[in-house]
């Protein structure tokens, strides 16, 4: 598997100077505009389907697109472009760099310049295990059967922590598995491994510093395993199985993905949304109009197979997206029911307990997209009962570097009794190596933590690698 890899990540290496060398500075081709919704009579899409007939690949639109009874969104052009890139650069390793023609690269140039904007999302989509729409994109590699993956390791320590500090790493892996079991119906399998606990276990927190960690020791686990059915045009969804809450819920474009986004939980998803592992459960999702859709979801308190429906978490959410010319923003508000069990630690009694929240990501510019965050609940049956954040991501920064990210975010958590808020601030800058490939240097502070003004402030310093498949 190993050599695989490498193999695929040299054939994208050597299709993007291939790319790069073929195009030079070119203006965008008026043809290839492309609007939000998008038919497959399109100029673009009827060059895609050509350049897939050319080099034999298969599966790339749904056979209702290419029936024209539905649309693709811009993003859903971008996720088809990745994957076909993908499959020309295999081809490039076997064949040589003339397998693909010159005036095939220009044109794909061409596309990805169209969408660079979206093939950012489409990458981290395609590759990223906690990416909602992960199994069904992903099943256009091949006929019935898909499979992607990623390696992400952390090297973290602390500065100011008494009585001592610490460095730590943690690793973890993932392979998943996405299978084609009827019309409308994939199932997904998501097989985890991950090594080391982090530095949360020396500097405690609310907010979490390294949300990668939480070591599985030597055992492999099934992260996720669910089936998924659309129905309608994919108007409606229904998942069910082993999954995990925060893929469909308190969702966000910018701040959702420990492995390429920010690291510190908080950032990831509310320090208050108390959404249970992963365990059986089920969500529903129907778009109600172009722009607004419900989600639904149910999972086990408990986050095993006794007595699931005895004390479960339920969640409701609106999402509403908006888009202003190019700029999109997509505004989310969710409440949610906790039945679990008390645990002595998060939830400190055995009641049901209500809770809401808001999150919100707007692009202000092609660069530039900023988010925020709000949740609070009883704070009569929890250790902490409210928590905010707000912050943003800005790509491109440096001259020639378009696929690099800087990200900055502060976030506060208030505990029940606490003196303080815990506040917690995050800077990463992530380097795209390669299309495959990214390291980001992490900064955190951490001030009040645990919200006792008491206990001395902590920077962490972090370098977080990355390498999707």
């Amino acid at each position: 598997m190993r050599n695989v890899k490498k193999v695929l990540v040299v054939g994208l290496a050597l299709l993007g100077s291939l790319v790069v060398g073929s195009t030079g500075a070119q203006a965008r081709n008026p043809e290839f505009a492309l609007p939000e919704k998008v038919e497959v009579k399109h100029k673009a899409c009827q060059e895609i389907l050509r350049l897939a007939a050319t080099y034999q690949v298969e599966g790339l639109f749904s056979k209702e697109f290419e029936a024209g009874q539905v649309c693709y969104t811009r993003t859903d052009l971008a996720v088809v472009l990745e994957l076909l890139t993908e499959k020309l650069a295999e081809k490039v390793v076997k064949e040589g760099s003339a397998a693909v023609a010159k005036e095939d690269l220009v044109l794909l140039a061409e596309l990805q310049d169209e969408l660079r904007g979206e093939m950012l999302l489409a990458r981290t989509r395609t590759f990223q295990q906690r990416r909602e729409g992960l199994g069904t994109r992903l099943t256009a590699i091949t006929k019935n059967i898909s499979l992607s993956g990623g390696l992400v390791g952390v090297l973290q320590g602390s500065i100011g922590n008494e009585p001592s500090d610490h460095v730590d790493v943690v690793g973890r892996g993932d392979l998943v598995f996405s299978f084609k079991v009827g019309e409308n119906t994939i199932a997904v399998i998501d097989v985890e491994a991950t090594g080391g606990d982090g530095i949360d276990t020396r500097v405690p927190s609310f907010s979490l510093l390294n949300a990668v960690a939480g070591s599985t020791g030597d055992t492999v686990r099934f992260r996720e395993a669910w089936v998924e059915h659309a129905a309608f045009d994919e108007r409606l969804i229904l998942t069910a199985g082993k999954i995990d809450l925060t893929n469909y819920f308190d969702a966000n474009g910018v701040a959702n993905d420990e492995n390429s986004q920010f690291l510190a939980g908080a950032f990831v998803n509310s320090a208050v949304l108390g959404a249970p592992g992963n365990g059986p459960g089920a969500r529903l999702q129907a778009k109600l109009g172009e722009s607004l859709t419900f989600g639904l979801g149910y999972g086990s308190g408990d986050t095993d197979t006794e007595d699931v429906f005895s004390h479960g978490y339920g969640i409701a959410a609106l999402d509403y997206t908006i888009k202003v010319g190019e700029l999109e923003g997509t505004y989310r508000v969710y409440g949610s029911l906790d039945g679990a069990r008390a645990d002595g630690e998060v939830k400190l009694k055995d009641k049901n307990a209500f809770g809401f929240g808001i999150s919100a990501d707007q692009q202000v510019t092609d660069k530039l997209t900023l988010f925020v965050r709000y949740g609070q609940r009883d704070e009569d049956v929890y250790a902490t009962k409210m928590a905010w954040s707000f912050g943003g991501q800005y790509a491109g920064l440096l001259p020639g570097r378009k696929d690099d990210v800087l990200g900055v975010a502060y976030g506060q958590v208030k505990a029940v009794g606490a003196d303080n808020q815990e506040k917690l601030a995050e800077l990463y800058y992530k380097v795209q190596v390669s299309e495959q490939i990214s390291i980001a240097p992490v900064v955190q502070y951490l001030i009040d933590p645990l919200g006792d003004s008491s206990r001395d402030d902590v920077v962490a310093l972090g370098l977080r690698s990355l390498i999707s498949f």
